[in-house]
């Protein structure tokens, strides 16, 4: 009798173990199949470094497919991303240097796992705003570094996902670099990482070149982008939130106003002034998106906008009287909201 349940049990195991094999064989194939047949080899002119990437990509897939059982940091994950990040690697290194094909890839890649968008089930366990303030200042400028590079860069495999995803990539690093910047500074207290960010010359400097690359991106990738309308409505709420961040830190860091002149006729000012028109017109349509819009450019309760709305509006003549308009809706905006 105990042969015999051995043996049963033997059968048992050898049943699941092949079963198991079979699964994992025909996942594999399907996962190929289908990673090749949307991003075919013969359209990139590197397709070494683009068969890294496509490697990398069926693990990112794995990853998505199982995430909804596990988290990102589960020891399940672990060795699918260790795959994950080899081959984006290897990919990265076979790329000509005028090619920022790896930010693409690195954008699609990772946007979920490390946070860069709201990942699945809100799952945070490795994302980048969880990191030691010295760890995250080291992704921060490298995400910079990125925005830096993105614009004039070169993709050499050309399809049609890629393309429509060019402009989508840059705006994913934009608003996260932008978004945390305050996780940079040390201070446990948000009031006190504000007061650092205010007073950062260097931040500042760095928010208005990546406005004016984001500004080059949008020219050049926009049209061709998947959901034209609803990215064209992120660009704008993105660029009205980096001028007001700038022009917030212009004034504090000038608390006298004595460069009233410059802040009026700077062109951040002058983006508020043009486009909020645009995003206070997209708040009579109730979805998540205007949510977010509201929340972000003109909620009094989360953001300092609404002064610096009525500080142009009375201060800056040159922007009148489009920005009294605009004051006087934010104001009542907020008044029907309280």
């Amino acid at each position: 009798m105990k042969k015999y349940k051995y043996k049963l049990l033997v059968g048992l195991i050898a049943l699941v173990v092949m079963s198991t094999y079979i699964f994992i064989t025909t996942w594999q194939s399907t996962t190929y199949k289908e990673v090749h047949t949307m991003y075919p080899l013969e359209k990139s002119k590197n397709p070494q470094a683009s068969e890294e990437f496509l490697k990398a990509m069926e693990y990112r897939i794995y990853i998505k497919e199982l995430h909804p059982f596990f988290d990102y940091d589960s020891f399940i994950m672990a060795p699918l991303l260790e795959k994950l990040d080899y081959h984006f690697q290897r990919g990265k290194a076979l790329l000509p240097k005028d090619s920022v094909e790896d930010i693409v890839w690195w954008t699609l890649f990772y946007k979920e796992i490390y946070g860069l968008l709201v990942p699945p089930r809100n799952d945070n366990s490795l994302a980048y705003e969880n990191l030691p303030y010295q760890e995250f200042g080291k992704v921060h400028d490298e995400v910079y570094e990125m925005i830096m590079r993105y614009p004039d860069g070169e993709v050499y495999f050309k399809i049609d996902e890629i393309k429509s995803f060019r402009f989508k990539a840059m705006a994913i690093l934009v608003e996260f670099y932008y978004g945390k910047y305050s996780r940079k500074y040390n201070s446990k207290i948000q009031k006190e990482k504000a007061q650092e960010y205010a007073n950062d010359l260097v931040s500042k400097q760095r928010l208005k070149k990546v406005l004016q690359y984001y500004i080059i991106t949008k020219k050049k990738y926009l049209d061709i982008s998947s959901h034209y309308k609803k990215m064209y409505l992120h660009y704008v709420s993105d660029i009205v939130s980096i001028s007001s961040s700038i022009v917030l830190k212009e004034i504090y860091q000038d608390k006298n106003l004595q460069l009233q002149k410059k802040i009026c006729h700077s062109q951040e000012a002058i983006i508020i002034q043009k486009y909020t028109q645009l995003l206070l017109d997209s708040l009579q349509i109730n979805n998540h998106q205007t949510k977010i819009i509201f929340t972000d450019v003109f909620d009094v309760e989360h953001t300092n906008n609404v002064a610096m709305f009525m500080m142009l509006a009375n201060k800056c003549h040159n922007l009148n009287p489009a920005m009294k308009e605009i004051a006087k809706k934010v104001y009542k905006l907020n008044n029907i909201k309280k």
